[in-house]
């Protein structure tokens, strides 16, 4: 395997380590609408279908052995067996894409940015709804105005998004902060602010080691900012919500929607979807690609591990119950 230098005008050669739906749907179509990468094999451990041309390997020490020219792996196996594949590509000098969150564990993740940096690697945490359109704008917004209030409203229905994803409900799976880590990872971004957990209250369905449900209180920096969160993952409803409603220092009402594809202030709608994506999803797999790019090049690492330090924080300390 090799890795590409910095400044190097070839292409990004990647390998995609599990394909799942979001590799399928998501990974691959940015991987191909980007011209600095080249999707270089495909690691599953079951045969799945894949792109035409790209070689399908079994395992990561497999993807190894064949010699297939690597620069690059984009992880995108459960969270508990991300820091494993990492610490092989970085040991064998690969940058690294985790899909989010970047491991099971805040320990882990800490780790793994430090296995990048001794062994002079990029190292990305993609936490991708960060790079919907709505995030900058709705930055600059409150960056402007200020914050009286924050609520969280993320209701899905898990089984529809992950059919048959057994390892979502398993103890390092997140259950219901699957999902809600993007909504955390938003709230981070746009206010710039540090949230912490001060009570929490969460539903387990029997069996199940992680939550299906969760209601979350938090305290900022500014103690009169009033903070919360409803998260669902057992939604059966017609209408799923991934809405974030601020309301700004002046009163005014600003509400990011659509995971963060929508975004209205004060009843006037300033991003709106692009005609043609099926989700906000569309634009920000291309985005988060177009950054992982530009990390490589200029031999830079992100590894924020605020939203996953706020969920296990909860899990940590939330009252828990019988869903």
């Amino acid at each position: 395997m090799s890795t590409t230098s910095v400044g190097d005008p070839m292409t990004i050669r990647i390998a995609l380590v599990g394909f799942g739906q979001i590799a399928r749907s998501h990974h691959v179509p940015a991987i191909a609408e980007n011209p600095a990468f080249q999707l270089a094999a495909v690691v599953n451990p079951v045969d799945v279908a894949v792109p035409d041309g790209v070689p399908l390997l079994s395992s990561f020490a497999a993807l190894q052995a064949e010699d297939i020219g690597v620069d690059a792996v984009a992880i995108c196996t459960p969270p508990a067996i991300r820091p494993a594949v990492a610490r092989q590509a970085l040991a064998a000098g690969l940058h690294v894409l985790l899909e989010k969150p970047p491991a099971a564990t805040v320990a882990e993740a800490r780790n793994l940015g430090c296995l990048a940096a001794g062994n002079g690697c990029s190292i990305f945490a993609a936490w991708h709804s960060v790079f919907a359109a709505g995030v900058p704008v709705a930055r600059a917004l409150i960056a402007a105005h200020g914050l009286q209030s924050m609520a969280i409203t993320w209701r899905e229905n898990a089984d529809k998004w992950h059919p048959g994803a057994t390892w979502l409900w398993g103890a390092e799976g997140f259950g219901v902060f699957d999902p809600g880590m993007n909504a955390l990872s938003i709230a981070l971004a746009t206010t710039g602010a540090a949230l912490v957990p001060r009570a929490a209250d969460l539903t387990f369905r029997p069996g199940q080691e992680a939550p299906v449900t969760a209601t979350v209180s938090f305290t900022l920096p500014d103690p009169k900012i009033a903070a919360s969160a409803i998260f669902d993952s057992g939604y059966t409803g017609s209408d799923e919500t991934w809405t974030i409603d601020w309301t700004l220092g002046d009163g005014s009402p600003l509400v990011l929607s659509d995971g963060g594809a929508t975004l209205e202030h004060d009843g006037r709608r300033l991003i709106t979807p692009r005609a043609g994506d099926m989700s906000s999803l569309d634009q920000e797999y291309p985005a988060l690609y177009r950054h992982f790019g530009d990390l490589i090049t200029q031999a830079r690492s992100e590894l924020d591990i605020r939203p996953l330090q706020i969920v296990t924080d909860i899990l940590a300390s939330g009252v828990r119950r019988a869903a």
